[in-house]
């Protein structure tokens, strides 16, 4: 396994509350497992990005209702 390695970030009043709520809503055990797990989301987007992939299709399981969620800044890499 790789070594951790400390890592300090300031966040600004509602940068740190969205992540308490990251942390609360995913139930993680701690703000850094949050941000190791957006990182790994986010690098999976990126990568599909990259392939041409820019936008999610997200379906209710209960209904089969589906929504098309576009992330702007997919769309900037993959230009």
């Amino acid at each position: 396994m790789a070594r951790a390695q400390r890592v300090v970030f300031s966040f600004d009043d509602r940068s740190l509350q969205s992540l308490r709520r990251i942390k609360e809503q995913g139930r993680f055990s701690s703000m850094a497992e949050a941000v190791r797990d957006s990182l790994q989301v986010n690098h999976a987007l990126q990568t599909q990005a990259e392939q041409g992939y820019t936008e999610l299709v997200v379906r209710n399981p209960k209904t089969g209702e589906e929504r098309v969620i576009v992330i702007p800044t997919l769309h900037a890499s993959s230009s």
